[in-house]
């Protein structure tokens, strides 16, 4: 959840009303205004700093990804829900359950979908742009071989392994992409881009030959 002015001023408000000091209240204050200062980086980063033609097509594939955010939030609430002190085979058993009705759901799903001709275009020449020179090399000799993924199938509806990357997204890079709401995730697979449900773990989309 991203805070916001009113958040801040909630905040402060209640400080003061638990007797916190006025150095907590400094620090507190210094941490939420840079959380929303932030956000409103990466809002501009990915709208002010577009072509209006390409502004379209990022605005377009967010909504394609929040089309399927809300499918998937449906479907999640129609589970049982999980106990706190759910035990690992529970938990387990929750995530394949809510994996099988996702999948039903999409049961027609197909690669492009999302990650349309256009928008794979758009993401190709963020990518290109955001690392150049040597730069570019050495971004992509790290994901190439540092990301554990040569056992990943590139397949809509189908399960990204847990263990299968561990490298984080460069977050000068995610401010740049069209954004995603949190249950979903970007994921490098060699070359190739990914969206990934960040919960059930399920491949919602992909693109090849992402990294240049």
């Amino acid at each position: 959840m991203r805070p916001t002015n009113a958040s801040v001023r909630r905040g402060t408000r209640l400080a003061f009303s638990i007797g916190v000091n006025t150095t907590l209240i400094k620090i507190l204050l210094s941490v939420l205004l840079v959380a929303c200062c932030a956000t409103a980086v990466a809002q501009t980063q990915t709208t002010a700093t577009l072509a209006p033609a390409d502004k379209q097509i990022a605005e377009s594939f967010e909504k394609r990804v929040k089309e399927y955010a809300k499918l998937r939030e449906n479907l999640e609430e129609q589970l049982p829900k999980l106990s706190t002190e759910a035990k690992p085979e529970e938990i387990q058993t929750h995530k394949q359950r809510f994996q099988d009705r996702v999948r039903a759901a999409r049961a027609g799903a197909k690669h492009g979908e999302i990650f349309t001709p256009e928008a794979q275009a758009l993401i190709r020449r963020i990518i290109k742009d955001e690392f150049k020179g040597k730069e570019r090399a050495e971004f992509r000799d790290t994901v190439l071989k540092e990301a554990d993924t040569k056992g990943v199938a590139l397949r809509v509806n189908y399960p990204y392994p847990e263990s299968g990357e561990l490298l984080e997204m460069p977050p000068t890079l995610l401010l740049r992409l069209p954004q995603l709401p949190k249950q979903v995730r970007y994921r490098f697979v060699g070359r190739n881009f990914l969206l990934v449900d960040r919960e059930n773990g399920l491949i919602v989309d992909y693109m090849t030959n992402a990294l240049p």
